[in-house]
């Protein structure tokens, strides 16, 4: 099987669009994010971020957004980054609680690769 090119609204959301010099991504379209006029740039990036993940990996639901489970009750997970032509992202560490500048954050790790056709001489 041929390796697939993501769409625009795979990456972004089904409001992107594009023209010759802009991108526009409604927040809305993101996961994660509450948007607002002053949204972060880290929250942005992570919101694009979780965006590609859903493309890559993530646990299967039914048309009303249950989690699907086997027969012991835990999720049925999927994961396509192989059919994925270009780049690949994924979750490194599951989340996991870490204290930082005095405050407890709940953390995610993603890691995000892109692939160029190397040729050999």
């Amino acid at each position: 099987m041929p390796l697939l090119p993501l769409t625009l609204t795979q990456i972004f959301g089904a409001g992107a669009t594009q023209d010759s010099q802009y991108l526009v991504i409604p927040k809305s379209d993101l996961p994660g994010l509450t948007p607002s006029s002053n949204n972060t740039a880290e929250s942005l990036v992570v919101a694009l971020l979780l965006k590609a993940l859903e493309n890559f990996e993530g646990v299967l639901t039914d048309e009303n957004g249950n989690t699907i489970t086997d027969e012991n009750n835990n999720p049925i997970t999927y994961y396509q980054g192989d059919w994925v032509e270009l780049m690949r992202v994924f979750q490194w560490n599951s989340s996991y609680i870490k204290e930082r500048l005095g405050n407890y954050y709940l953390t995610n790790t993603l890691v995000a690769e892109n692939f160029a056709v190397y040729e050999l001489e």
